[in-house]
């Protein structure tokens, strides 16, 4: 079945559970929330949209992750001052997904901001796609970055018009993340170390 990139990515959101979407008005992925019907939260400023995801990833102990959409593309304005509150996410190690629009492929000629190497210091990780069937597999490892080791803010980058998939062909399951943990011989040493301490 073919969709269009940003429903699929809609979908996407919905599978993994996200209640909810706050957003600033302009950006292409918005109208394609509704047709999917997914809340959305409209702010009046980027830097509010990132806050608000940020607090509710917070609230919930990043059981669920805060997701938001800014402006960016050609006038990346909203996206540089989203930079403060995506930094302070990370400062705190909160996850979230910031979702911004990207270049179409030869379009950044047209602009002096490089998005994804300003906010490399302040993310897990960022990808750009460039490709309507790389949705789910960005999804996929941006849900996998959230979800995984230290916590903290994930830059999806996903131009405008970017095209159709094929739902069936690249299917998309909700990520787990993983979690390590020390080894059971190792937290059994500590245990006898610790019970045998005259002053631990």
């Amino acid at each position: 079945m073919k969709i269009k990139a940003v429903n699929g990515f809609a979908r996407i959101l919905k599978s993994e559970g996200t209640p909810w979407v706050s957003c600033y008005p302009t950006s292409p992925v918005n109208n394609a929330l509704g047709e999917e019907g997914m809340p959305i939260l409209m702010m009046g400023e980027e830097r509010f949209a990132v806050a608000v995801a940020d607090g509710f990833s917070r609230v919930t102990n990043g059981k669920q992750i805060g997701v938001c959409t800014v402006m960016a593309g050609l006038n990346a304005a909203g996206i540089q001052m989203a930079f403060g509150a995506v930094a302070q996410a990370w400062e705190d190690s909160s996850p979230l997904l910031v979702i911004a629009e990207g270049l179409g492929v030869g379009a950044s000629r047209h602009t002096h901001f490089d998005m994804a190497e300003a906010f490399k210091p302040v993310t897990k990780w960022v990808g750009r796609v460039d490709r309507a069937d790389l949705i789910p597999e960005y999804t996929r490892r941006a849900y996998t970055h959230l979800r995984s080791g230290r916590p903290g803010p994930v830059l999806l980058l996903i131009p405008r018009d970017l095209g159709e998939y094929d739902a069936d062909e690249h299917p998309y399951a909700p990520v787990k993340g993983w979690r390590t943990g020390p080894d059971p011989d190792d937290v059994k040493a500590a245990i006898r170390a610790l019970l045998a301490a005259k002053d631990p």
